[in-house]
């Protein structure tokens, strides 16, 4: 669909955005000149080429949109490194596809960046805290303005909570209620320890481990989330999990030919690998098996030279007794709305 930019008169004042393909639009009156007092009055109309807003931003200045390309990389990369260990998914997104991370977008104001999100169907924003919170709710106005005219399907949003509560307050009214909402998850990360040892007892997963490694996986996932994803969609989750599995992503003990306990990698960056997936079979619980597994992990990251995060529910307080136990330090909060 061609780019097309659509001008109306809102209020007394005149917005500019085309959300077809890249935006890069001016918001200034009809004459030429910047309002003064700009309102907040954003309204969808259909245009037979695009979809556009009318209204006027909160912030004056030259705003843009579009999605990530290779000259953009650094800039993205730069933005995001501001915050290596909280941001670390996106920049692993970014390194791994560059260019090829069609669903990343950048929200510029006067050329500089603002917010990076991947508007994949699970949905992570990445901003920085240093920014205003009025610039930052702009972009983010943007960003929702970009989501709801797509034909692509909301499943999930999880980033850090300011960033969440901003685009579902946006999001709310085109959306259906999410089918669960976690409103805390800690975020926590360690840094490098000389005690810990590479992997040992544990291993990476192999394909030939598949067969067992996707059944705790799924039964990991109804536990945390009350979904089984075998259910909705047990070829897709099959792949998903191969693919961890051929990028070495996945690590398992096993004890007596069974997946004991194990836990996933999402990202890996040059600072930081971010955990995911930590679970023990519940005949296995309370034998330290999961503890050895993620000090096996760490030790493994360590020597590598990097920090090793993840984020927890809130109420899973054994669990993150057990993260604080292995010299976890909490750096963030997350907020999930899963569909």
């Amino acid at each position: 669909m061609a780019e097309a930019l659509a001008v109306a008169q809102v209020g007394g004042w005149a917005g500019i955005l085309g959300t077809c393909a890249d935006v890069d639009g001016r918001w200034q009156m009809a004459d030429g000149g910047w309002p003064h007092r700009p309102a907040r009055a954003p309204a969808i109309c259909h245009l037979p080429s695009a979809i556009c807003i009318m209204a006027t931003l909160p912030v004056e200045g030259r705003w843009s949109v579009r999605a990530l390309s290779e000259d953009d990389v650094r800039h993205a990369l730069e933005f995001l490194r501001r915050d290596p260990l909280i941001n670390v998914y996106l920049i692993s997104r970014i390194m791994e596809e560059r260019s090829l991370a069609t669903q990343i977008v950048l929200v510029r104001f006067n050329g500089a960046i603002v917010l990076v999100a991947s508007l994949a169907t699970n949905m992570v924003l990445g901003g920085d805290p240093s920014i205003s919170q009025e610039l930052t709710d702009t972009a983010i106005m943007l960003i929702s303005d970009r989501i709801i005219s797509r034909s692509l399907s909301v499943r999930a949003i999880i980033s850090p909570r300011h960033l969440v509560e901003a685009l579902f307050e946006q999001l709310r009214p085109r959306l259906d209620p999410p089918t669960v909402v976690r409103l805390s998850q800690p975020v926590y990360a360690i840094k490098r320890r000389l005690d810990y040892p590479d992997l040992t007892e544990s291993r990476f997963s192999t394909m030939r481990d598949l067969d067992k490694l996707v059944p705790a996986c799924a039964a990991m996932h109804k536990e945390e989330v009350g979904i089984d994803p075998m259910d909705r969609d047990p070829v897709g989750y099959r792949e998903r999990i191969r693919e961890l599995v051929e990028k070495k992503r996945s690590v398992i003990r096993v004890v007596d030919g069974r997946i004991a306990t194990k836990c996933e990698f999402s990202a890996i960056t040059g600072d930081a690998a971010q955990l995911m997936g930590v679970w023990t079979d519940p005949r296995y619980r309370r034998r330290g098996l999961s503890r050895a597994l993620l000090a096996e992990v760490c030790g493994h990251f360590f020597r590598r030279g990097k920090s090793v995060t993840l984020f927890v529910n809130d109420f899973n307080k054994p669990a993150i007794a057990l993260y604080e136990s292995l010299g976890f330090q909490r750096i963030g909060e997350n907020r999930a709305l899963i569909w």
